[in-house]
């Protein structure tokens, strides 16, 4: 008994110690961007020579993928948090619009979560359930909005990432783009009822 306790106990401190680096991580990529982390400042930021930071996290891959890993579940813990309208068209906008914003806040966060910015990156089956339970949500509302289908899901996701994208490249901390979400989602609700009409 005492064993298993020792062994859980150490597990929770690994973990927290994990945690911790990746929060580091985090700010280092939105100080110098997210594909010029160095491993020895990060290493030097939490108290730990570089060599040991390789028992928490093996290769840089490992670091972003569980940087990918917690930006995703972030999207999801907001989701679940969120109140929307019993209307699905109203619930619909504020869920994309909470999307836009969520991408907006942090840039560093859009480019590891949704451009690909890590050249030979590829996140973790484990990271992408993640990614993928975040994305249920939106397919979930839009159902509900009528849009069903995969290209209406694709359709809706180019969207939303491109105008995120030009908010943050374009007007950083303002809302030319921000404010074209609701129109944005009025559109491909109207091309997925054009769709179901003419077949």
């Amino acid at each position: 008994m005492a064993s298993d306790q020792g062994a859980a106990l150490a597990g929770r401190r690994r973990q927290a110690r994990a945690e911790q680096i990746c929060g580091v991580a985090w700010e280092l990529a939105r100080r110098d961007g997210i594909a010029a982390i160095s491993l020895r400042e990060l290493a030097d930021r939490v108290d730990m020579r570089q060599p040991s930071l390789y028992n928490y996290f093996p290769s840089k891959a490992a670091l972003y993928d569980a940087m990918f890993a917690a930006g995703f579940r972030q999207l999801v813990e907001e989701r679940q948090r969120l109140d929307l309208d019993d209307d699905p068209l109203v619930a619909l906008r504020q869920g994309c619009r909470h999307f836009i914003d969520f991408c907006v806040e942090d840039p560093a966060r859009y480019q590891l979560l949704f451009q690909h910015s890590i050249p030979g990156f590829h996140p973790s089956a484990e990271s992408m359930a993640i990614a993928e339970q975040a994305l249920a949500f939106l397919q979930t509302w839009l159902e509900r909005a009528g849009v069903t289908g995969a290209s209406g899901l694709d359709l809706m996701r180019a969207m939303l990432l491109g105008l995120a994208g030009e908010q943050i490249a374009n007007e950083p901390g303002g809302h030319r783009w921000i404010q074209m979400t609701d129109d944005l989602v009025d559109v491909v609700v109207e091309v997925a009822r054009r769709r179901r009409t003419h077949g």
